[in-house]
C-alpha cells in the first residue's frame, strides 16, 4: 500500500552536516508553504469557456469550480478535451471565450510564489532519458530550491510509493514505459506541492500498483492537497470527491459518484428474486407510484427495479411483494460500475443532441460542480 506519508510538509529543521556541506538556509526559506485557504474559496474556477483552435471548437460552455483540499477527477475517452481543459487551467492554452481563474488569478498572470505551489504532469515524457531515476529525482528538486536534506527525504519516500526503489540507479531511457509514468509522478510530487494537476498519472500502470497510487493520493488530500487529475479509466471516478465526464469537448455529467450514479439510473436500484417467475411483473410493478423503472432479467424469476431513494421505497416494495406477489425470495442493492454509468450518460447526451437537432429539446444542463 502507498506511503501515507508522501504529501506530508517538511521538516522545518536541517539535520546536522553532511560530508562538510552546510544547510541551504536560502534554498529552505524559497519552499512554498501549504496554503490554508478560506472556507468555501475556489482553487480553480471555469465559467463558460470555450476553446477554439482555428475554427475547430474543441472544448463547448465548460463551467466547473474545484474547492480547496477535493480530489475532482476529468474523465472521458481520448480526444474528448481532458488535456485542453487542464492546459487552459495552467496558462498554457487561453480560453477563445469565458473566464478561467487559478487561485482566484488569471492563469497567465500568476505570481512565481503561486506557480511554485503546483504540480503539473504532462502525459508526455520530459525528464532526461540519460539521467537516472535518482539523478532525475534530484533534478527536479533542484527546479524549486529544495535542500539537500529534504530532497533526500522526499526521494526516500517517493520511489517506494512509485515502486521503483530497484530501478534509482537506471537511466530513463531503459525504463519501460510504466515506470516512467511512476518516475514522472515522482518528480511531480517532489517540491510537495499543494496544488496537483495530474495528466492521466495512471495510464500504462498494473491495477494493483494503480490502487496503491490512489490510496497515496487520497491521504494527500486528506493532508490538505487540491488535485485535478485526468483518467481514461472511469472506474477511477470512485476515487475522486467530485467529477467531469466529458465527451466530444462538452461536459456530459457532473458531481459526486452517487451524484452521476443516480443520474444515469435516474434513482436507486435493486434486484428482486421470486420463488417463481411472475407473469406481468414488470408491468405491475411499474404502476407503483413510487418506482421509476423496472427491467427484466436473465433469470424469469428476476427483476431490477429502479425507485427513488432505497432507504424510503424499500419498506413500500416489501410490503407490496408481501401483500400481492405472495412474498419474495430476496432483495439485493444493484450498484452500476461506472463504466455502465459512462455508457448510460453518453448515450443519453447523443439522445439529447438529437432531440435538439429534431426540434424536441431536453434540458442539457449537467448537475453542478462544487457550487
Amino acid at each position: 500500500m502507498a506511503d501515507s506519508t508522501i504529501m506530508q510538509q517538511p521538516e522545518t529543521t536541517a539535520p546536522g552536516k553532511e560530508a562538510g556541506t552546510q544547510p541551504d538556509t536560502a534554498a529552505r526559506t524559497r519552499r512554498p508553504a501549504m496554503r490554508r485557504s478560506p472556507v468555501g474559496e475556489q482553487a480553480v474556477t471555469f465559467e463558460d469557456v470555450t476553446k477554439k483552435f482555428g475554427k475547430e471548437e474543441v472544448l463547448h460552455d465548460i463551467t466547473f469550480r474545484v474547492p480547496w483540499g477535493e480530489i475532482l477527477g476529468i474523465i472521458g475517452p481520448s480526444g474528448s478535451g481532458k488535456t485542453t481543459t487542464i492546459r487552459m487551467m495552467l496558462g498554457m492554452y487561453k480560453a477563445s471565450s469565458g473566464t478561467v481563474r487559478l487561485f482566484g488569478r488569471d492563469p497567465w498572470k500568476l505570481r512565481r510564489s503561486d506557480r511554485e505551489r503546483i504540480g503539473y504532469m504532462p502525459q508526455d515524457f520530459v525528464l532526461y532519458p540519460a539521467l537516472t531515476t535518482e539523478e532525475n529525482l534530484r533534478f527536479a528538486a533542484s527546479l524549486y530550491g529544495v535542500p539537500w536534506w529534504e530532497t533526500r527525504r522526499r526521494i526516500a519516500q517517493l520511489l517506494p510509493f512509485v515502486d521503483l526503489e530497484d530501478a534509482r540507479a537506471r537511466r530513463a531511457e531503459d525504463l519501460s514505459g510504466g515506470m516512467r509514468r511512476r518516475l514522472s509522478l515522482a518528480a511531480t510530487l517532489m517540491h510537495d506541492p499543494d496544488f496537483l494537476v495530474l495528466d492521466e498519472p495512471t495510464a500504462g500502470i498494473d491495477p494493483i500498483l494503480r490502487e496503491s497510487i490512489w490510496d497515496g493520493l487520497k491521504s494527500a488530500r486528506e493532508d490538505g492537497k487540491t488535485m485535478v487529475i485526468t483518467t481514461q479509466y472511469v472506474a477511477e471516478a470512485e476515487y475522486c470527491d467530485q467529477v467531469l465526464l466529458v465527451h466530444e469537448g462538452t461536459i456530459i455529467a457532473a458531481g459526486t459518484p452517487s451524484d452521476l450514479r443516480r443520474a444515469a439510473t435516474g434513482g436507486e436500484m435493486l434486484d428482486i428474486r421470486f420463488d417463481q417467475p411472475r407473469p406481468d411483473i414488470v408491468a405491475r410493478l411499474q404502476s407503483l407510484p413510487f418506482v421509476h423503472g423496472v427491467e427484466a432479467l436473465d433469470r424469469p424469476d428476476e427483476v431490477r427495479v429502479t425507485v427513488d431513494n432505497l432507504s424510503t421505497d424499500l419498506l413500500s416494495l416489501t410490503e407490496y411483494c408481501d401483500r400481492e406477489e405472495g412474498g419474495c425470495v430476496s432483495m439485493e442493492p444493484h450498484t452500476l460500475t461506472f463504466d455502465d454509468v459512462f455508457v448510460r450518460l453518453v448515450s443519453g447526451a447523443r439522445d439529447t443532441e438529437q432531440d435538439q437537432q429534431h426540434g424536441n429539446p431536453r434540458d442539457p444542463a449537467p448537475p453542478s460542480v462544487a457550487t
